[in-house]
């Protein structure tokens, strides 16, 4: 475990309701595997909060930390609003299982939203690193505006051939020909014919990754070929 001051360098605004914050690495030895999550302390109303974040940066994206967030109404969502380059954080970390599998295989990425952070932070890395994994990715969002490092994942599925993205809206602007409605058992059948031998990733809030699983299970995938993350704070 490592943990360390830092300041905020940079605040990207993603998509309307999405921003990315990055910190400078300010310690020896800090290491993380792609899907992995860390804790951030900012001051709250005067007062410390801490929060925890999967990593949207990847290990292969050298001297900073980022995560992405989708700003809500909570105390510490608006704290992170207010922020600007320089201000105080405190990074500790890291945790978590949702990781890519040691020996490159065929995965899929089931995600929706905001859940996309842990998933760009292992195909960030399976792309940097130049691994033989075969991936696709069904990313379900209400418009396309909404559709975090949209440009990115288009771009990584120009360059490297064992990816794919297929986005799906639920409100699709006039003219949209691609996927609409919600992911369910239908579409995955649909896009991932192979579907039985791959290993899927569920990200996002609790209801929606619940809602996906009982989508998998309805096609019989066993739970040994399924990865859970859950974000709290979203539903």
């Amino acid at each position: 475990m490592w943990e360390f001051e830092s300041q905020v360098e940079g605040i990207i605004q993603r998509t309307p309701t999405i921003k990315s914050f990055r910190f400078p690495i300010r310690a020896k030895n800090v290491r993380y595997r792609a899907g992995q999550f860390f804790w951030v302390t900012i001051k709250l109303n005067g007062e410390e909060g801490i929060h925890h974040f999967s990593f949207s940066s990847s290990p292969t994206e050298k001297g900073y930390l980022e995560f992405t967030k989708r700003i809500t109404q909570s105390a510490y969502s608006q704290a992170l609003a207010g922020m600007e380059a320089g201000a105080w954080a405190r990074l500790e970390g890291p945790s978590g299982e949702f990781t890519l599998p040691r020996k490159p295989m065929k995965i899929a990425f089931l995600t929706g939203g905001i859940g996309i952070t842990p998933q760009r932070s292992m195909l960030r890395y399976v792309a940097d690193k130049n691994l033989p994994f075969d991936v696709v990715l069904l990313y379900g969002n209400s418009t396309g505006e909404e559709i975090c490092f949209r440009q990115e994942l288009e771009a990584l599925a120009r360059e490297v051939p064992s990816f794919r993205v297929e986005h799906i809206l639920t409100s699709p602007p006039p003219g949209w020909t691609g996927h609409t409605g919600f992911i369910n058992a239908d579409l995955v059948q649909k896009l991932i014919p192979d579907y039985r031998e791959r290993l899927f990733y569920l990200s996002g809030p609790p209801r929606m990754v619940l809602a996906l699983q009982n989508q998998l299970s309805s096609l019989e995938i066993p739970d040994s070929q399924v990865r859970r993350d859950s974000f709290t704070g979203y539903d």
